[in-house]
């Protein structure tokens, strides 16, 4: 492989031609590679809904979830089964393992689903199947709103609707907040008495008229002629002019003894915007396709449509907008980047010199341009993972190229020209710098096996990281050396040389300070190699006892919120609306924020704004408020804003308001969440309510809630049903009138010539009647005349059970609460601490052997993710030490390079103690794992050149002195160039070079500040003690050889006395 120089030094205009279209190439795929905010990530969960109106939550479990969780529960890769039976519908949401093959699960679900449809009730509608995915999450609300009649924002939205979905890249755009149009007939029923109408032909007449008729067609020989036969209904008036009875005096038509009239479905929700009605559209992407571009396509239309379709008084407002934040987070880290190469480009100046600097610096741009095309090869996108793993390889992607500079750089200051020099570089450092790229490798890749959903989110960052260390692997090793040998110069003539010619009293400066202390140190490696196990142990008992604390994640700041508005008892949805309204002034009169975004009486299901923050529907949601705050540097913190939202919502009676940050990061949920699972449910429901009054009686936790039923009535009707068939009386007609009263009876549907979809045909008793006081004065016609229903129906109140929810097949309710501000401290409670008290408590009740009780949400995941990233550093230590052993052929070596892991660890741990940051499981533990394949690079450098150098010297103890002092200044350039790479980062400080401004925090400043401090701080604190620790293991054996050898010669000594 050594010889391949000498192919690139003869071809080097060759080289030089590659590396531009290399760069050409990158450049072009940066531009157009797609850019997102956070990682698509391949949820492993499929939904599936079965709706049936007027289903009770009893039947919807017995009827729709057993029969479904009976057929899936069988599908290979499940890992967790969950059933939700409830009012109207029923469904269950299939957790898969990560890595699922989506195709086929969501084939083998729609097989199971055809199979268990054939148990549910006749009139159950079509199962739906959902897959989920973030990446089809709402890119942008486009919300129309104005002083108009319902109808005129409806026709403009779903015209607006239509002309959003045309754009390529859209997925869909559904329209929230609209009504769905209705044909009702209102008949009374003292008509159907006097006109001894029976509902059945009522519903007869209705049903036989709208029929489309195959009439066929007609041949006489002389041509063939199709027979038509329009038999559908195309207006409301078709319907009025139905017959329903014939006598001599004339027909009797539906007009004439019902009501029939275009309207739409009671209102059961509304959407809002900045306190005025609107209806929403949420607009989605393909997945894959560019949000930016998506985001202005969707603005260019919406403007289009208000200047030459909208009135003055409808207005078109922008919400949610992804592509701002994607905006945001690419500037800010862009910036971090460009801090970052700035920074380490001026201590290489000041260290190389300029020439021999920009050397340097042209692995930069290449590494990342050459990784961005590996990255869009290899199927991915930006995203803030990607960039952060830039920002990160900024001080790692150097190392090589600055290994390979220096060593060039002393030769040419020895004489040697810059071909010769940099062929000797080549020659000298290939294997250095392969060994050291492999071990920094070795510490990432793991960490791309990341399992779940975490991982999904996390793994792109060691994967980036990967993929530019082997693009500066391959700048070091080829354009550098080229580009050297054309442009290199040394700006230091006559150094002192640390070659063959080493003269200890030489040396100048820094380096001479360095070898006098080494020098004393390699004098005492026994007492060198005890101090630093003092200080280890002395760091260690320091942070155990006065450490900040664990957390899953990082609290990071946030450009929206959501506010979910909670209140108890059988509201109506214009109940819910004026408890809701008052919440959402509230909101509005915070100060830093920006817009409301209102959806009122939409807490059944699915919602797309509770699963972006990851916070769950209480039962007892009415409203949920999309609140967007102004940009982070005009305001307070979210945390503030919440608190002030949640402060002056507390004065509003009847009701909870709960406020969540959504934060791009990949913990959801409230910060303690508890799952109870038991078939007894006489004692799930008392273990539930013990441990939620237990937390809500602690010191530190607030927002406690459980899925436990809501307090309420239902109506039940119980009939006698031998006494209903003695008036010739079924169940199926009394349910039928039961039906006039409440929501009336689905008799058919028609498409109108000014609609594209289908409007419901329904029949129902006026207004007047559907109270359920009218169930007592009820008739019912039957063969021997109208029956009184009172006669075999009886109306009591019952409690009303809302939702039932199963875990794999047993009854579950999950407990969830969130830990509040410390006065003392004005931070958070930390989670684990609260959650191990209550783990404390529950081992001290006693709980019954029937009732199983799981810590789950970032508890769960936090041990999952501690669990990998222990395993991902043994595993990084094992491939370390393999190549370690392969280049050193030395046990001995490679154990005194992976030593070199404990102390950046416990420098890792040290830096978190001193600043009082908390340890991030996620950011912290990334750091940690990543520095053992950093740190392990200045050992490899220095025991090489050990190596290289034993033959030089009569003294061993001179060969340790001479390597140290020869690599100390690539070193330390090394070390510092990564450790100022990050401290912007730290200090979360950006510089915007290009618009000349300052930017202190951020939206995502928190998030990196973890890692780059376990970075600095490890790799700090072990590359001092690596510069004399390992010099002194290296002459710990052979100290230990001489006193073997005075041993021996001691011992022959007294053995030649004895035997003289």
């Amino acid at each position: 492989m050594i010889n391949i120089i000498n192919y690139i030094m003869v071809a080097r205009k060759t080289t030089v031609f590659l590396m531009i279209i290399l760069i050409a190439l990158g450049t072009f795929t940066f531009i157009s590679i797609p850019k997102d905010a956070e990682p698509d990530i391949d949820v492993p969960f499929v939904y599936v809904s079965v709706v049936l109106q007027g289903i009770s939550p009893e039947d919807s479990e017995r009827l729709i979830v057993r029969p479904l969780e009976t057929e899936l529960k069988n599908i290979e890769g499940l890992t967790e089964i969950s059933g939700m039976a409830s009012q109207n519908y029923g469904s269950v949401l299939l957790e898969f393992d990560i890595s699922f093959n989506k195709d086929k699960v969501l084939s083998d679900v729609r097989e199971k689903v055809d199979f268990a449809k054939s148990e549910f009730p006749q009139d159950a509608e079509e199962p739906q199947v959902i897959e989920f995915n973030m990446a089809t999450m709402p890119v942008m609300t486009v919300s129309l709103s104005g002083n108009v009649p319902d109808r005129t924002l409806i026709f403009h939205s779903q015209k607006l609707q239509n002309e959003i979905e045309r754009i390529p890249g859209i997925l869909e755009a559904p329209i929230v907040g609209d009504r769905e149009e209705l044909l009702e007939i209102l008949v009374s029923p003292s008509k159907l008495e006097n006109y001894n109408v029976s509902l059945s032909e009522l519903i007869q007449s209705i049903t036989g008229n709208n029929r489309i008729v195959a009439a066929g067609s007609i041949n006489k020989g002389q041509g063939k002629f199709s027979v038509k036969v329009p038999a559908v209904y195309e207006s409301a008036q078709d319907v009025y002019n139905i017959g329903i009875i014939s006598s001599g005096e004339g027909t009797v038509r539906l007009g004439d003894i019902a009501e029939i009239r275009s309207s739409f479905k009671e209102n059961e929700s509304y959407a809002r915007i900045n306190g005025k009605p609107a209806i929403h559209i949420d607009v989605k992407k393909r997945i894959g396709e560019n949000v930016i571009l998506i985001n202005k396509k969707i603005r260019e239309v919406g403007n289009y449509y208000k200047d030459e379709n909208l009135p003055d008084n409808i207005y078109v407002n922008y919400s949610a907008d992804t592509s701002d934040y994607i905006k945001e987070m690419l500037s800010s880290l862009s910036n971090a980047i460009s801090n970052a190469i700035v920074s380490v480009m001026l201590l290489v100046i000041a260290s190389l010199g300029i020439r021999s600097a920009l050397m340097v610096g042209i692995s930069i741009p290449t590494s990342f341009l050459i990784a961005i095309t590996l990255l869009a090869l290899s199927g991915g996108y930006v995203n803030m993972m990607v960039m952060f793993g830039l920002l990160v390889s900024v001080g790692l992607l150097v190392d090589g190229s600055i290994v390979m500079v220096e060593y060039a750089d002393r030769k040419m200051a020895e004489g040697y020209n810059r071909k010769a020099a940099y062929t000797q570089a080549y020659k000298r450092m290939i294997w250095p710098i392969i060994s050291s790229t492999a071990t920094t490798l070795a510490a990432f890749l793991p960490l791309v096996l990341w399992p779940g959903i975490p991982g999904q989110f996390m793994k792109w960052m060691p994967f980036m990281v990967s993929l530019v260390l082997i693009s500066s692997l391959f700048s070091a090793l080829i354009f550098i050396p080229v580009m050297g040998s054309l442009f290199g110069k040394s700006e230091k003539n006559n150094r002192a040389k640390l070659d063959k010619e080493f003269n200890f009293n030489k040396l100048t400066g820094f380096t001479y300070i360095y070898a006098q202390i080494l020098y004393k140190c390699l004098k005492r490696p026994f007492k060198v190699l005890i101090s630093a196990v003092l200080i280890v142990f002395t760091l260690i008992v320091l942070y155990y006892n006065f450490n900040a604390g664990s957390q899953y994640s990082v609290d990071t700041d946030s450009n929206q919120m959501l506010v979910h508005v909670n209140a108890r008892g059988n509201l109506s949805p214009e109940e819910k609306l004026k408890l809701s309204i008052n919440v959402e002034k509230i909101v509005m009169n915070v100060d830093g924020v920006e817009r409301v975004l209102t959806s009122i009486g939409s807490g059944d299901g699915f919602n797309v704004y509770s699963a972006m923050g990851g916070s769950g529907n209480r039962n007892d949601q009415i409203a949920s408020l999309m609140v967007e705050l102004e940009p982070v540097h005009e305001r307070r913190s979210a945390d503030k804003i919440k608190n002030d939202i949640l402060t002056n919502a507390k004065l509003l009676p009847g009701i909870i308001v709960e406020a969540y940050k959504i934060e791009n990061k990949p913990d959801t949920g409230k910060d303690i969440q508890l799952e109870i699972t038991s078939n007894n449910q006489e004692n799930l429901e008392r273990i539930t309510s013990l441990i939620t009054n237990k937390l809500k009686n602690m010191d530190g936790i607030q927002e406690v809630d459980n899925t436990m039923p809501l307090p309420g009535i239902e109506w039940v009707i119980n009939i006698d049903r031998e006494l209903a068939g003695r008036f010739g009386a079924d169940v199926t007609t009394i349910g039928a009138i039961v039906q006039l009263v409440t929501n009336g009876i689905l008799v058919d549907k028609y498409r109108p010539d000014n609609s594209d979809e289908e409007v419901d045909i329904r029949v129902r008793f006026p207004e007047e009647y559907r109270m359920i006081e009218e169930f007592d004065q009820l008739r019912i016609p039957t063969s021997g005349g109208a029956v009184p229903l009172s006669n075999f129906v009886t109306r009591e109140p019952s409690p009303k059970i809302t939702t039932i929810e199963r875990l794999d097949g047993i009854r579950i309710f999950k407990i969830r609460a969130n830990t509040s501000i410390n006065p003392e401290t004005e931070k958070k409670y930390l989670a684990v601490d609260k959650s191990n008290e209550l783990k404390d408590w529950i081992s001290d009740i006693n709980i019954p052997k029937n009732v199983n009780i799981k810590f789950a949400g970032s508890d769960e995941e936090r041990e999952e993710s501690a669990k990998f990233l222990g395993n991902a550093m043994i595993g990084a230590l094992f491939l370390m030490f393999i190549i370690l052993l392969t280049q050193f052929n030395s046990f001995y070596q490679a154990a005194i390079t992976l030593s070199t892991v404990i102390l950046s660890t416990i420098g890792a741990l040290t830096g978190l103690m001193i600043v009082g940051q908390y340890f991030s499981v996620i950011m912290t533990g990334l750091g940690i794992v990543s520095l053992a394949g950093i740190i392990v690079n200045n050992s490899i450098v220095l025991i090489d050149t050990y190596n290289r150098l034993k033959d030089q010297h009569e003294d061993p103890i001179e060969t340790i002195l001479h390597s140290a002092v020869q690599r100390f200044r690539p070193i330390v350039l090394t070390t510092a160039t990564t450790m100022i790479a990050l401290v912007p980062v730290a200090l979360q400080i950006t510089i915007g070079w290009f618009d000349r401004s300052i930017e202190f925090g951020g939206l995502m400043a928190a998030w990196w500040v973890p890692f780059s401090t376990a970075v600095i701080w490890g790799l700090g604190f072990s590359s001092v003690l690596t510069l004399f620790l390992v010099p002194s293991l290296l002459a710990i054996p052979i100290y230990t050889n001489k006193s073997k050898y005075k041993l021996v010669r001691l011992f022959q000594t007294k053995t030649h006395r004895l035997s003289r």
